[in-house]
């Protein structure tokens, strides 16, 4: 029985008797109840969408389970609209039959779950979970965000679902030990659970870059140094190759700039020559994407200053770079498939049809963009920690 109502623990010590009083009625007529103070359930691999809000998520291959219905709903929302699709959502509420340990040992045996994305602010059995998280983490990742980090967020807790208070450096050294990866902020859960289920994992830290303008190489290239990931030089045969394809004021260093080349051609036969080197074991991309709204920009400038100029060649551009767009992520879905290492990219300027995840028609992988490089690096270096992790267990 799904139970949405509240009133129970979450209300204090009367709420809390109710609670037990409601478990021990439900146990007496062999009913298993799902909540209560839950936000509901679905399922879209069989149109099941029984939730407090109208949100319909493609099937995919991360499940989420919150502990607070609406932050559930609003990652379901948010999912649906960036193109990540969804094995299953529970909102556990106040878990008073049915609690986070049940749904780990679950995940361990449900082979369409890829991916684990976990909001909690408390748990009841923490031997149980944190043994479940680890062997479910030696399958696939397992991605949580902590609420009641702090005193304000613990009291917090206590009135929203009846969470007991705990100490985060305990709970977050538990949970790396188990090979969970934390988070800090909930949009971080769905950039992982894009890239877990998206992309194959790096094999190490190394990171080739490649950007259509020289400022966000540089930026790209502070975070990933500041997160754990290296930035390697260039192979001079790779400079000498590279060279065939650039002109020559190009960089000839990593970050590969593009100085601002962009035949359809150009960022294809770069990403290609970057995936088969071996000194780099993933590739960011930045600009190549997302160059619609300043396309659209520029075309309503040529038409303010020249207008003479041909129209027809002017709004033929963007139906180009849409066609563009899709043949260049399918180009890096099959070098993923080829040499086995992840693209991420960034958008330049996203518009209103940009999407986290893009699927690729017959392929395992997926083209995967994120808005800022921050996001990108953020996810590549929580990628590497939980191959990281693997290895060592």
């Amino acid at each position: 029985m799904l139970l949405i109502t509240s009133g129970f623990a979450e209300t204090g010590a009367e709420g809390r008797r109710l609670e037990e009083e409601l478990v021990r009625a439900a146990r007496e007529a062999d009913i298993l109840i799902l909540g209560p103070n839950t936000m509901g359930i679905c399922n879209p691999y069989g149109t099941l969408f029984c939730c407090g809000s109208n949100v319909r998520p493609k099937p995919g291959a991360t499940t989420i389970v919150s502990q607070s219905g609406n932050l559930g709903v609003q990652l379901l929302d948010f999912a649906e609209h960036e193109g990540v699709g969804i094995r299953a959502f529970g909102g556990s509420g106040n878990e008073a039959m049915i609690t986070i340990e049940d749904y780990m040992e679950a995940f361990e045996v449900d082979e369409l779950t890829r991916t684990v994305v976990l909001y909690l602010e408390s748990i009841k059995n923490g031997r149980r979970f944190f043994e479940s998280a680890r062997r479910v983490g030696k399958k696939k990742p397992v991605v949580m965000l902590k609420g009641g980090r702090t005193q304000a967020g613990n009291r917090a807790a206590t009135s929203h679902t009846g969470a007991l208070a705990s100490n985060i450096r305990v709970f977050e050294a538990a949970a790396r030990q188990a090979g969970i990866v934390v988070v800090e902020q909930p949009m971080e859960l769905l950039d992982l659970s894009a890239a877990f289920s998206s992309l194959p994992l790096p094999r190490g830290n190394r990171v080739a870059v490649m950007t259509l303008g020289g400022g966000w190489g540089v930026v790209a290239s502070d975070l990933c140094v500041e997160n754990g990931l290296a930035i390697p030089d260039l192979h001079p045969e790779l400079i000498t190759r590279i060279d065939q394809i650039l002109p020559p004021y190009w960089s000839r260093s990593n970050p590969v700039d593009l100085v601002g080349e962009f035949g359809p051609t150009i960022p294809m036969m770069v990403i290609e020559e970057l995936m088969k080197w071996d000194g780099c074991d993933a590739v960011i991309h930045l600009g190549i994407l997302g160059l619609q709204v300043f396309m659209k920009q520029m075309i309503t400038s040529i038409h303010t200053v020249d207008p003479g100029m041909d129209r027809k060649i002017l709004e033929a551009l963007p139906g180009a770079l849409v066609e563009f767009e899709k043949s260049y992520l399918a180009h890096a879905a099959r070098l993923m498939e080829k040499y086995g290492k992840p693209v991420l990219g960034v958008n330049l300027l996203p518009d209103e049809n940009a999407r986290t995840v893009m699927d690729i028609e017959g392929s395992p992988y997926k083209g995967v963009s994120f808005l800022t490089p921050e996001r990108a690096v953020k996810a590549l270096a929580r990628m590497n920690a939980y191959r990281q992790w693997r290895e060592r267990e």
